[in-house]
């Protein structure tokens, strides 16, 4: 089985329900998320189950890359 991974860059300023968005939208199954330093709308733990819950629910698998720590 050959998958295809989506990557989507995160901007600083994009709020939880436009990342949201991007990943439920995604064509792909497999969903890659390179989030910058600093993303605000990333730091919250409820954010990060919101994302996860949506993406679960799309059928997705998502990736998130980063270099900070907090969010790992």
């Amino acid at each position: 089985m050959n998958q295809t991974i989506e990557t989507i860059y995160i901007d600083v300023d994009d709020d939880i329900t436009g990342i949201i968005d991007r990943v439920v939208s995604s064509k792909e199954t497999i969903v890659a998320a390179v989030l910058p330093k600093r993303a605000d709308a990333l730091h919250s733990s409820v954010n990060l189950r919101l994302l996860k819950r949506a993406a679960e629910e799309a059928g997705k698998s998502l990736v998130l890359i980063t270099s900070e720590v907090p969010i790992l």
